[in-house]
């Protein structure tokens, strides 16, 4: 075997490694239980989302985009944001909903975009 050749499979061998760590992280963060998979919280969701520009902006888009994208493909999740729909917008619709049903203790972040991208975009059959 050559000196390339070895070099070539070390590192396609450290590819694979790393993809069989990264798979078992997904794996071990769909499995813990909810109480200590929620990381994003409501109060900290809506500072993000009362910022004009930059990182704040930044996170509640990607925040709300990740949880619609996850909920929309999950089967039966009654939800269906329209796919012309402007990032932008739903950012706004899903923090206005949340700010406007803000009520009681700091809570998790997801279940409130989820149940306000189900009130604001409920699928019709």
């Amino acid at each position: 075997m050559t000196r390339m050749t070895r070099a070539l499979a070390i590192r396609a061998l450290a590819i694979r490694a790393l993809a069989m760590v990264g798979a078992g992280l997904a794996v071990l963060a769909l499995a813990a239980p909810p109480s200590e998979a929620a990381f994003i919280k409501r109060d900290f969701l809506m500072r993000s989302c009362a910022a004009h520009e930059g990182p704040g902006q930044a996170d509640c888009t990607g925040y709300i985009v990740g949880v619609a994208d996850t909920l929309q493909s999950a089967p039966d999740s009654g939800i269906c944001v329209p796919g012309s729909m402007p990032i932008r917008s739903l950012r706004e619709a899903v923090a206005g909903y949340i700010r406007a049903h803000r009520d009681g203790p700091d809570t998790d972040a997801a279940p409130l975009v989820r149940t306000a991208l189900r009130s604001l975009y409920p699928c019709t059959k």
